[in-house]
């Protein structure tokens, strides 16, 4: 067995998601605060699954604590797999086109409303730019309004 699937094997897998949160044509992004994992990259909000918990839920339940919305995630957009800081994440990244209440920074250090492209000139965390060129790739097979 290669030594690359052993250790990934050996890593504790975490379930997270990501709202990809849509307004106006564009998507908010949030720097990560300087205390903690990948300290002042910009990423999508949202956090773990508890046990027990859909991912929708979970969505609703981090965007409640983060940024103090109350979010209607859409459809599902992409999962990506990526090793951060040890351990094994599954990051499910969400659609957010609707949410009510007003965007604060409650657990990040900045939000931005960019569009999709101009997101990539963010210093963005490792494992949320794969999530972010699907929801590209997503928007650019759509139909025209």
């Amino acid at each position: 067995m290669p030594l690359s699937i052993t250790l990934t094997r050996m890593l504790k897998t975490i379930e997270v998601v990501a709202a990809i949160i849509e307004r106006d044509n564009k998507i908010l992004i949030a720097r990560r605060p300087q205390s903690g994992d990948q300290p002042g990259l910009w990423e999508f909000p949202g956090g773990k699954v508890e046990p027990g918990e859909s991912q929708p839920d979970a969505l609703i339940r981090e965007l409640r604590e983060e940024l103090g919305i109350e979010a209607l995630p859409a459809a599902w957009v992409a999962s990506h797999r990526r090793e951060v800081s040890g351990r094994l994440i599954h990051l499910h990244a969400w659609h957010v086109p609707a949410y009510r209440g007003d965007v604060c920074a409650l657990a990040h250090s900045a939000l931005a409303w960019v569009s999709a492209p101009d997101a990539l000139k963010y210093a963005l965390a490792p494992a949320d730019v794969p999530l972010l060129e699907a929801f590209m790739a997503l928007r650019a097979a759509r139909p025209a309004d």
